[in-house]
């Protein structure tokens, strides 16, 4: 019998109740540096609530780990319990100091590849209303699990209220754990799916006959990302339109917070927040320098820290997740043609709808992981990635009267001071 067992048999009589969607403010002890992070939601945990978590590796040794503890600034003395991959530690509550990280030395090693996912459960045994231990923790990412092509998806709606364009170019498996996500988050919005099938190879096709509730194009054709974004909106019928990128996932409240913001009328366009799948940011808004060079705002630092936790006008946002009300697309041609096959033209679009008079805004709680890169690759001297610097140029032209009015490029501005003077 484990020690844990015999642990949980003596202070856990009853069933534990589990927190299993939250990841902690943690990171391993270990050989190569780590990612600390913020932690926006402080989770308490009183007696028989425990929290279940896994944490990403990166070296072959892991000597410990440090979380993030919120104590409330008072002597606290009750006990909370780790169970690691090489035994279970007791952690005195008085030892902690308050809203600090406290760093967890295991007995010995863990043994680990690059990448690993490592397992813990953190257990309170005899915290109670006055005398508890909160951990800081941020929304646990969706899964992305293999592709079941026997299960039958149904996207039956009402009149939509959003129409979301979806275009697709093979990467199958992906657009299968979109389409998961977007069952299960924010249904009670009525809105419309629009899947553009770019002459896809691969399981594509199969994948779309099991999904019942949709519209689906299938061109003969890759029409690249604005011809099917384009082809898309034509189709749409709801108030708004966004384009979701097939390599994304959505999480919980994302749809509701950007409609959220479309109540306000000033507003063309929302974009959300986009998370890597490790956990990092990707980008908080986009800003755009007087060179027509741009940079993804808080690119890989932590999505929980505050000062990508406000929403704000910007520049633009990606067209990974986009929104737009459906009259302003049409009003101002939507996707410029000559950006085809890709890259720029949510830049370009942007750039319209504040020429028309509104504003575009990053939408802080509506929260997106983007598996970057995965259709087009990352190498702008090749392939389909080569059209990022052609259309450089083509933006150059196009906005040539407005460009002089945004800020130079770093190093005469930093890009929180980009980011912010809109504000």
């Amino acid at each position: 019998m484990s020690f844990f067992w015999q642990l949980k048999q003596r202070f856990f009589p009853q069933p534990i109740d589990w927190v299993s969607d939250k990841i902690p403010a943690a990171y391993l002890w270990e050989a190569q540096p780590a990612t600390h992070f913020y932690g926006d939601t402080a989770v308490p945990l009183f007696a028989g609530q425990g929290l279940r978590f896994t944490l990403t590796a990166q070296s072959t040794e892991i000597k410990g780990i440090c979380l993030r503890f919120g104590t409330y600034q008072r002597r606290n003395h009750n006990h909370l319990w780790l169970k690691t991959p090489v035994g279970t530690q007791r952690i005195e509550a008085k030892d902690l100091i308050d809203n600090q990280y406290h760093c967890i030395e295991f007995a010995q090693p863990v043994r680990s590849q690059p990448q690993q996912l490592i397992e813990f459960e953190l257990i309170s045994s005899d915290g109670g209303e006055n005398n508890v231990v909160a951990v800081w923790c941020s929304q646990q990412l969706p899964a992305f699990v293999p592709m079941d092509l026997s299960q039958k998806l149904d996207f039956s709606h009402d009149a939509p209220k959003v129409s979301i364009v979806i275009p697709v170019f093979n990467k199958a498996l992906y657009t299968y754990n979109c389409l998961l996500q977007l069952l299960a988050c924010d249904r009670h919005i009525a809105q419309e799916i629009i899947v553009i099938n770019n002459a896809s190879s691969d399981e594509t096709a199969q994948l779309l006959n099991q999904v019942s509730g949709i519209k689906v194009v299938n061109n003969d054709e890759n029409q690249g990302f604005v011809g099917a974004c384009r082809q898309g909106a034509a189709l749409a019928q709801g108030e708004f339109i966004l384009f979701l990128n097939n390599d994304t996932q959505v999480m919980p409240h994302w749809l509701q917070a950007m409609l959220t913001k479309m109540a306000d009328m000033q507003v063309g366009a929302t974009g959300s927040k986009l998370i890597y799948p490790d956990g990092r940011l990707q980008e908080a808004g986009g800003i755009i320098f007087r060179d027509g060079s741009g940079w993804n705002y808080g690119r890989l630092q932590d999505p929980t820290d505050p000062e990508f936790n406000q929403s704000r006008p910007v520049d633009y946002c990606s067209g990974a997740s986009l929104m737009i009300r459906t009259d302003l697309w049409r009003a101002v041609g939507g996707f410029d043609e000559r950006y085809a096959p890709a890259y720029y033209e949510d830049t370009d679009l942007c750039f319209a709808v504040r020429d028309a008079g509104f504003e575009v805004v990053y939408c802080h709680d509506s929260l997106v992981v983007h598996h970057e890169g995965i259709t087009a690759g990352t190498d702008t001297q090749a392939g389909y990635k080569a059209y990022q610097t052609i259309n450089h140029q083509k933006f150059l032209a196009k906005w040539a009267k407005v460009l002089p009015q945004q800020c130079p490029p770093p190093p005469e501005v930093t890009p929180q001071q980009a980011a912010r003077r809109l504000c």
